[in-house]
């Protein structure tokens, strides 16, 4: 992935104009689903026993402050609405709940245990 990421920059860097008209229809279609996405986010709802259990992980982990639970709440319902639902579920908060809190996690010289490992765990 990494080698794929340096050389699509390099394919930038020598034709930007015909690097985007290389997934110019790709990003059409995804832009596409995130308008549909966007207007039906005011329609997701999120249950107040997951509420709970989003809240219940960031104490778990010792996340500071709110910030957590209301970032894993917000991405859970841009899921649920990219994926044309309106309410959110157990697996959407999966989906991206180690995304919103692996750096948020307090960092410990001597843990040799990735961040992303705790957050599934807990």
């Amino acid at each position: 992935l990494r080698v794929q990421i340096v050389e699509g920059c390099q394919q930038f860097a020598d034709d930007p104009k015909g690097f985007r008209a290389q997934y110019s229809g790709d990003n059409a279609e995804f832009a596409k689903q995130i308008i549909v996405a966007r207007s039906a986010l005011n329609d997701v709802t999120v249950s107040p026993e997951i509420r709970r259990k989003i809240s219940e992980v960031c104490s778990d982990l010792n996340v500071d402050g709110l910030r957590g639970d209301i970032v894993t709440n917000r991405a859970a319902r841009a899921f649920c609405a990219f994926d044309g639902r309106s309410e959110v579920t157990d697996e959407d908060v999966k989906k991206v709940i180690t995304l919103c809190l692996r750096h948020r996690l307090r960092k410990d010289v001597l843990d040799t245990m990735d961040n992303g490992d705790k957050v599934m765990k807990a």
